[in-house]
């Protein structure tokens, strides 16, 4: 018997496997199913061996989900429980980070800095984190110049929802090439409070910053790593992110 063949394995497991599936789901429920499907699968070890447990299993995922691969409904609701659970999580790390950037903007600012308690600061809007935009990367305003002449950083505040936020603050933008293994910055670039705000594009299908790095360093490899700090002027919460960009150096 252990010698069976896939296709023998699969024809005599379906004759004699679907009734005790069919039973299980619709008696017991999912817990009664999943007794079924393991009593099952060691009944037919027994029978046709270890080396048939790869077929074995896949005909009881084929049986169990339906001949006709239409989705249960039990499959349904676990992607929809699924889904939700994902967007808590991520709703839970963008209220961790903004917990984080809290404390490094109380251990940064002076003791003396006005700042609304934690209790008003949860009923605003605030920032929770940042987001890079998918056009940041080298840029050059001519377009008949060979390389770009300078890196472009489209970055926006967002929300514990991950909703955009027009926040005011300052940011700080550091740019590396970690393919040199000392000396890796290329330059850094400070925007004020007041830079900022003449730097924020709030008009047709932007709503970003947009922050204009020049070259400090000419750059030598064409993949980068930007690193943006964003100080929240309302909360004094310090976020960090980096980003993976790609440049065209000048002269290639």
């Amino acid at each position: 018997m252990n010698a069976a063949g896939p296709s023998y394995v699969r024809s005599k497991m379906r004759r004699t496997l679907t009734p005790t599936l069919s039973l299980s789901t619709g008696r017991g429920g999912k817990r009664e199913h999943e007794i079924a499907l393991m009593n099952e699968l060691g009944r037919w070890v027994k029978i046709f061996g270890r080396t048939a447990l790869p077929v074995i299993f896949a005909a009881i995922l084929l049986l169990a989900g339906g001949c006709g691969g239409t989705p249960s409904k039990a499959n349904i609701e676990l992607r929809k429980t699924n889904q939700q659970l994902q967007s808590q999580i991520d709703d839970l790390n963008r209220r961790h980070d903004a917990d984080e950037a809290t404390i490094r903007g109380l251990q940064a600012m002076a003791t003396t800095a006005p700042v609304l308690p934690e209790s008003q600061l949860d009923q605003l809007f605030t920032t929770a984190g940042l987001k890079f935009g998918n056009l940041t990367g080298g840029y050059r305003p001519d377009p008949n110049v060979p390389g770009d002449t300078m890196l472009k950083v489209y970055v926006v505040p967002i929300d514990e929802q991950g909703q955009k936020l027009k926040a005011a603050g300052s940011f700080k933008v550091g740019l590396f090439d970690l393919a040199l293994k000392s000396d890796n910055r290329l330059g850094t670039w400070d925007f004020d409070l007041e830079q900022s705000r003449a730097d924020w594009y709030g008009e047709a299908l932007l709503y970003t910053y947009v922050l204009d790095c020049p070259w400090q360093k000419i750059p030598r490899d064409a993949h980068l790593m930007a690193r943006v700090t964003f100080t929240d002027a309302l909360t004094h919460r310090v976020f960090t992110v980096d980003k993976e960009v790609t440049v065209e150096p000048p002269g290639e």
